[in-house]
């Protein structure tokens, strides 16, 4: 007698999943012209998280990126990329160059971080919620980066990029919702820490960082 096998869940499309991860957060469907520009937009505090899908190009070869991302004010010139280690990881090891060490031995066999202040990234990463959302997934990048120039000319050097991404175009919704939820996570905990201040970013405001915090 054969097995009875169970019937696959159909994936959802691009649309339908943007639009079940806004009810499911409580956030806004924001519809684009296009499939494409869909976004879901979710007020957190005095910050705007957005997922959405975006083309980067590098070089000749354009990538589709499933991103969520929020801009914050930032209390001192603070980044970090914590990514999924790879043959390029390893290689710049054997040369001398490590990631930041947290104490999470399962963890950092799957991911590396890199900050620009190893206290300051240590106490952020330390944060169990942070690790367990990551690990949840096959693979993401986060990354707290400083604004391309252009924008910091408008805005002063004092925000920051939070932002979360994948290759491709995720569909999976409980996936979808872990993205804005560890923006929302890492945010709380820049706050937490003193690396974010508690406002969010006007567009006719010029921000500076403070030496000290």
């Amino acid at each position: 007698m054969s097995k009875l096998q169970a019937n696959p869940v159909p994936e959802l499309n691009r649309r339908k999943a943007f639009q079940a991860t806004a009810s499911d957060l409580d956030a806004t469907f924001v519809a684009g012209k296009l499939r494409s520009g869909d976004q879901v937009h979710l007020q957190h505090g005095p910050w705007r998280v957005i997922l959405a899908t975006c083309v980067v190009n590098h070089g000749q070869n354009p990538l589709t990126y499933t991103r969520a991302r929020a801009f914050y004010v930032a209390r001192e010139d603070f980044t970090l990329r914590v990514s999924r280690r790879n043959i390029f990881t390893r290689v710049a090891e054997i040369f001398g160059s490590h990631g930041l060490r947290i104490g999470d031995q399962e963890f950092e066999r799957k991911y590396t971080i890199k900050n620009s202040n190893q206290p300051r990234g240590r106490s952020l990463m330390m944060n169990w919620r942070l690790r367990e959302l990551i690990m949840g997934e096959p693979s993401l990048r986060l990354e707290i980066r400083r604004l391309p120039w252009g924008k910091r000319r408008k805005t002063g050097d004092g925000v920051r990029a939070m932002a979360v991404q994948t290759i491709g175009v995720t569909r999976e919704q409980g996936r979808l919702v872990d993205y804005v939820r560890l923006v929302v996570a890492t945010l709380d905990r820049l706050l937490k820490i003193g690396g974010a201040h508690d406002e969010p970013v006007a567009k006719s405001r010029t921000y500076t960082l403070s030496r000290r915090v």
